[in-house]
């Protein structure tokens, strides 16, 4: 009897990695899209419902011909999920103009499962005032960036809620008015190559910031005032800024442009 090795090999590889708890499976096909977590369903009955619990969440529009068919997908695999397991990580690589009832159907399920991270990545126009943008319990991590300077313009009526963010970052937004006042317990905040308009003097209100970082915004003709009493970090790239109010204690200053800075006192090093 002849042995053809090569298939062994492969079916005692498959079995190994069968037998890994779902936890692990779960890590192991966290950095793959969701239309190939979704084929595994196809290699055996051990998988074929294993991506229903899946905690990581991880979809893009790039996988596909169209955007209906990249929504009916994504419709697809939220209304199959198994929901008693929380979303604890959504990824979104979007190409193609989101249309409002689009954006609302995402917000919907993530701020009515729990989502503690939310990573949207926008290759094209987001409707102004995103639904999505308001307000969560639960989100802890949130990074928005539009690849399309200007194409995601954020003028809230009210500031966004979100109390139990910690860590925000934001690229390639324009931004007006009140945004973090409600944003409490936000430590960690990145603007990147932002625009401020339609206002002289914007307010950054953030009780426990700890960490700023402004990198290539553009906003000559207005005033910056950072409203943050427990700033410590503050770092700047290639900004142009009329002014910047920032508070009279920081524990470490990093510039690497010049324009005016008013209020920093203690300063370790400005480069």
């Amino acid at each position: 009897m002849q042995f053809d090795h090569d298939n062994v090999r492969r079916v005692v590889e498959q079995d190994r990695l069968s037998r890994l708890p779902d936890e692990l499976i779960h890590k192991i096909m966290s950095g793959f899209d969701m239309k190939f977590v979704v084929e595994t369903c196809l290699m055996s009955s051990r998988w074929k419902h294993l991506w229903t619990s899946m905690p990581f969440l991880n979809f893009s529009s790039c996988q596909f011909g169209s955007l209906l068919r990249f929504a009916e997908f994504m419709t697809h695999v939220l209304s199959h999920r198994n929901h008693q397991t929380e979303v604890s990580l959504l990824k979104l690589h979007f190409q193609g103009a989101a249309n409002d009832f689009f954006v609302r159907k995402i917000a919907n399920y993530v701020f009515s499962h729990n989502v503690q991270e939310l990573t949207m990545w926008l290759g094209h126009n987001l409707p102004n005032n995103p639904p999505l943008l308001f307000s969560s319990n639960s989100l802890k991590h949130f990074t928005l960036t539009s690849v399309v300077i200007g194409a995601c313009n954020i003028t809230p009526k009210t500031p966004w809620d979100f109390p139990a963010l910690t860590t925000l970052h934001l690229s390639g937004i324009v931004l007006s008015g009140d945004l973090f006042s409600k944003c409490v317990n936000v430590k960690n905040l990145t603007l990147e190559s932002f625009g401020i308009v339609d206002v002289e003097e914007f307010d950054i209100i953030t009780p426990r910031l700890s960490n700023l970082m402004l990198i290539g915004g553009k906003c000559s003709r207005v005033i910056i005032n950072l409203i943050a009493p427990q700033l410590e970090n503050l770092t700047i790239y290639h900004c142009i800024i009329r002014l910047l109010n920032a508070p009279s204690i920081l524990f470490h200053l990093c510039v690497t442009r010049v324009f005016r800075i008013h209020n920093c006192s203690k300063i370790v090093s400005v480069l």
